[in-house]
């Protein structure tokens, strides 16, 4: 089976990002219009102080945005290492849950288990 990343380059209507250090990919508030994978390189999101995220190679992030009702970033994405990575549209990502219903269940379990890092990294705070 694919992987999610796999899955979106292959796809014919997916963008293919190589950006620098630093680049922003996005910014907290403009609308959510692309799902995000990382072949290689590494995001951070940050949404203000201390509440950040990171995500690296074979990574997608931000379908929860292109899905909620606001359809807007909650955070904003800045690449903190050379990146190579996909995007795709809402359109064709949905294209893309029909054509591969699994991916859903994929997608799923590793917002799961980021949850279950993010509950064992407070841990350490209390």
């Amino acid at each position: 089976m694919p992987t999610a990343v796999q899955l979106i380059a292959e796809h014919r209507n997916h963008d293919q990002l190589i950006l620098p250090t630093g680049s922003l990919l996005f910014s907290r508030g403009t609308p959510a219009r692309s799902i995000y994978a990382i072949e290689r390189g590494l995001v951070e999101l940050s949404s203000g102080g201390r509440d950040r995220l990171r995500y690296g190679d074979g990574e997608v992030f931000f379908y929860e945005d292109l899905i909620a009702e606001t359809q807007r970033h909650s955070r904003t994405a800045t690449a903190i290492t050379p990146l190579h990575a996909f995007s795709l549209d809402r359109n064709s990502f949905m294209e893309l849950i029909h054509q591969h219903p699994t991916l859903v269940l994929t997608l799923l379990g590793r917002q799961h288990a980021r949850l279950r890092e993010q509950r064992m990294d407070a841990a350490h705070f209390y």
